[in-house]
């Protein structure tokens, strides 16, 4: 392969991989903001980031704290922010099979399945097996 073809071959990756990292960054940033807002610190919010693979459960917490009370708001947001993240668990167990990973790979992957299929999925794929699940 040419230096020409792999760059070229690079640019459509290189561009979604821009995309993707503009979109997060904004997110990141009204994240904290909400979370500000409704009375967390920066390392609160940070923690909630690192801690939470779901942008729903975020801000569905941060939501219910800052109109419940910090008191209140807990218990109820963290059911809420559970029962949003479930449905990411389903996207795990479909994805599993395809995917085809095992042991601590399997558990490590688990979080970020669903986020990370929909920008791989508009390639083709090398493995006909997986054709059509962006995974590949």
């Amino acid at each position: 392969m040419t230096t020409s073809t792999a760059t070229a071959n690079r640019r459509p990756v290189i561009r979604a991989s821009l995309a993707v990292g503009a979109a997060t960054g904004a997110y990141g940033v009204a994240f904290g903001a909400a979370g500000t807002a409704a009375g967390l610190s920066v390392w609160q919010s940070c923690a909630l980031s690192l801690l939470m693979f779901t942008g729903g459960s975020q801000f569905a917490l941060v939501g219910v704290i800052a109109a419940a009370g910090p008191a209140a708001g807990l218990t109820s947001g963290v059911a809420s922010a559970l029962l949003l993240g479930a449905r990411n668990a389903m996207y795990g167990v479909r994805l599993a099979g395809l995917l085809r990973l095992g042991g601590p790979r399997r558990l490590l992957a688990a979080p970020h399945s669903s986020s990370t299929r929909a920008p791989r999925s508009r390639w083709p794929s090398r493995n006909r097996r997986c054709r059509g699940s962006g995974s590949g």
